[in-house]
């Protein structure tokens, strides 16, 4: 997949800036993590570690952490990386349950078993429930860190909980379980489930960095615009991906979509109009960057890493 949007240029140093920003993440994580098990009864704490000691993308920190930096550029303070990992906990948090035989039913994830089959069933539903008020937890404490008064600190914790919710991941993943059961799914049908399982969560984690960094009502509308394009791009890829790829490369299940006849978008616009699809997300993510006077080459290179990653 290639586009016109995002000048090669930008994308040259990209490899370079996830392995430095994943490495901040990865290393906030590790601090945090212990402590959101330490009280938890071990059968408890298990499944929990497990699930977040997995290797991710971390997309979602990642483009928190970048969104704080086109408001405050310069060197980025360890509480952001902490505030990001907010988002991280919560993404977790959906795939545990995603992943559970009464929904997915997925056996990998990441490359290994996931947590229903490396624990159980049990183990994991309550593992992911208590993923979701750790999120907040840690939201709350990083924007203390960050000098955040009480207005913001909740501001900041609504905009997760709205994403995470019912009006995002959770009634996306609602939907999209009407569409396994039989429900027809059309296009509308389709952007409307991702906008809201994928999308919603995208966008938050950029408005949450530029929230925290203070950012005007022109920079968080742009930003908005951004997140919610490129969470139908990400989506969209996810669906291609599925059908082209092996389970060795994505490290999940290959092919799972079309064998639970789940919508979309190679099912119901074909691969090749799938793939136009996507690169016009990204074109439209990126132009919203322009149209707010947004100069980030990092968030460019991002919109081109969605669109041209393997896995």
């Amino acid at each position: 997949m290639t586009m016109h949007a995002v000048p090669a240029s930008d994308r040259a140093d990209l490899a370079a800036f996830l392995g430095r920003e994943r490495a901040r993440v990865d290393a906030a994580l590790d601090a945090l993590v212990p402590g959101l098990a330490a009280r938890a009864p071990a059968p408890l704490a298990e499944p929990i570690l497990y699930a977040l000691g997995t290797p991710g993308k971390r997309l979602r920190p990642v483009l928190c952490v970048t969104a704080w930096s086109v408001v405050r550029p310069g060197p980025v303070p360890d509480a952001v990386y902490h505030l990001a990992c907010a988002l991280e906990i919560i993404h977790t948090y959906s795939l545990v349950h995603d992943d559970l035989p009464c929904m997915d039913d997925d056996d990998l994830r990441r490359g290994r078993p996931t947590v229903h089959v490396a624990f159980s069933p049990r183990a994991a539903l309550l593992a992911g429930a208590a993923l979701i008020p750790a999120a907040v937890r840690v939201l709350d404490d990083a924007a203390r860190e960050l000098g955040a008064g009480a207005a913001l600190r909740g501001r900041l914790a609504a905009e997760l909980c709205d994403a995470a919710g019912a009006n995002g991941m959770v009634g996306g993943q609602q939907l999209d379980l009407e569409g396994e059961a039989g429900t027809v799914v059309d296009g509308a049908g389709l952007e409307r489930i991702h906008r809201a399982k994928t999308g919603a969560l995208l966008a938050a984690s950029l408005r949450i960095g530029a929230l925290a960094a203070g950012a005007d009502d022109g920079v968080l509308r742009g930003l908005t615009v951004y997140g919610r394009e490129l969470g139908l791009a990400f989506q969209i890829v996810d669906d291609v991906l599925d059908v082209t790829q092996a389970d060795a490369v994505l490290g999940k299940t290959a092919g799972k979509d079309a064998s639970t006849g789940k919508a979309t978008y190679p099912s119901i616009f074909g691969l090749e109009r799938a793939r136009q699809m996507a690169r016009e997300r990204v074109d439209r993510a990126v132009d919203a960057l322009a149209g707010a006077r947004i100069p980030s080459p990092e968030l460019r290179a991002l919109a081109a890493y969605v669109l041209e990653r393997d896995r």
